[in-house]
């Protein structure tokens, strides 16, 4: 095998290696924040298991197209940094291989990373955002009389009502300690009952509730307030159906965000377009960030690589706040800013070796 493969299959190696260790940790470390949030959705019966599961599975595809870049600059850093520590880039260029001869398969690794980026930015993330609306509007149409648990209160927006249910049988229809407050405009309708029945779709779109010694109290603003004592008395509950997610600007297709004028839709269309731009400028960046002297420790310039790491994200972040809010047309000039830094970091190299390079001359 010729000498330039093997340095290059050794090269890639020593970033792979990393890239997957720290890609695994990430999704790993967000897989449970995201695991955690929804829990306690399914905790409070608003969510089931399986829901929370594909929630989950669904948040941790829309998170890649962020973590991927993110991982790459680390491994880059990691791996430069240890063959820097251990004199093996020195013992390179001692044998006549170039710094730019030794970047060559780091950034064609690069190159494949910023495609599988623009993959899951442009296609990915928004079939995810549109996957993960719909399974919460399902959520929210069964969630009134499907999930109730005992002992807790409920609110429900749409129609302003508050349950609260002290037991209820294994069965999930015989239940004990009703109450139920509605409220409409400033009419109030209270309902309490020590027992009752509940019927998932008595009729097509309805659910009965079959209430026993039930108390209604009713409060109008204009009209007479009522009050009542019945042996037995059914209320009758539509059944949810599911809403439409509508239009939402992060499950949109990019072609349409392409097409849109709305300051919504541009700001998340170049956020998508900046993603596999900002993969390559970052593992651009980490390269010189990696050079470190001898027995200096491969971790040494970690630190400054996490603050340009954050405060790009950040002034990206900030940008398109500002596209959105219609106070710039573009989030670009945040990628051309890192892009001077990467410069920056390149000039001592450049020019250390044209020195070196007229010394010989």
């Amino acid at each position: 095998m010729p000498t330039k493969n093997i340095i290059d299959h050794y090269l890639l190696r020593e970033v792979l290696h990393p890239l997957l260790g720290i890609f695994i940790a990430l999704v790993v470390i967000f897989i449970t924040f995201s695991l955690s949030r929804f829990l306690v959705d399914a905790d409070a019966g608003l969510l089931q298991a399986s829901e929370v599961a594909r929630l989950t599975l669904l948040k941790s595809i829309i998170s890649l197209d962020t973590l991927l870049p993110l991982s790459l600059f680390l491994a880059v850093m990691t791996g430069l940094g240890r063959l820097y520590t251990d004199s093996e880039i020195y013992a390179m260029r001692a044998s006549g291989i170039s710094e730019a001869r030794l970047l060559r398969p780091l950034m064609r690794l690069a190159l494949v990373l910023a495609v599988v980026v623009t993959v899951l930015s442009t296609w990915a993330r928004p079939w995810a955002y549109a996957q993960s609306y719909q399974v919460k509007a399902n959520a929210e149409a069964s969630a009134e009389t499907g999930r109730i648990r005992a002992a807790r209160f409920y609110t429900f927006g749409d129609s302003r009502r508050t349950v609260f249910i002290d037991k209820i049988a294994e069965n999930g229809s015989d239940l004990d300690g009703i109450f139920v407050r509605t409220r409409k405009d400033r009419d109030l309708q209270v309902i309490t009952a020590t027992k009752g029945v509940f019927e998932y779709l008595f009729k097509p779109m309805l659910h009965r509730l079959q209430l026993t010694d039930a108390r209604v109290l009713r409060k109008v603003q204009d009209g007479t307030d009522f009050s009542a004592q019945f042996d037995t008395f059914t209320l009758w509950l539509p059944a949810e159906t599911p809403k439409p997610p509508g239009y939402k600007v992060k499950s949109a297709t990019t072609k349409n965000l392409w097409q849109s004028s709305d300051p919504t839709g541009q700001a998340e269309f170049q956020w998508r377009l900046s993603t596999p731009v900002s993969a390559l400028l970052l593992a651009l960046a980490a390269i010189p960030l990696s050079r470190s002297r001898p027995r200096q420790g491969r971790y040494a310039k970690m630190l400054l690589a996490l603050v340009i790491y954050s405060v790009y994200f950040f002034l990206l972040d900030v940008s398109r706040s500002w596209v959105e809010q219609g106070s710039s047309a573009y989030i670009w000039w945040v990628p051309g800013l890192l892009s001077l830094v990467v410069a920056g970091l390149y000039i001592p190299a450049t020019l250390k070796l044209r020195k070196d390079r007229r010394a010989q001359d």
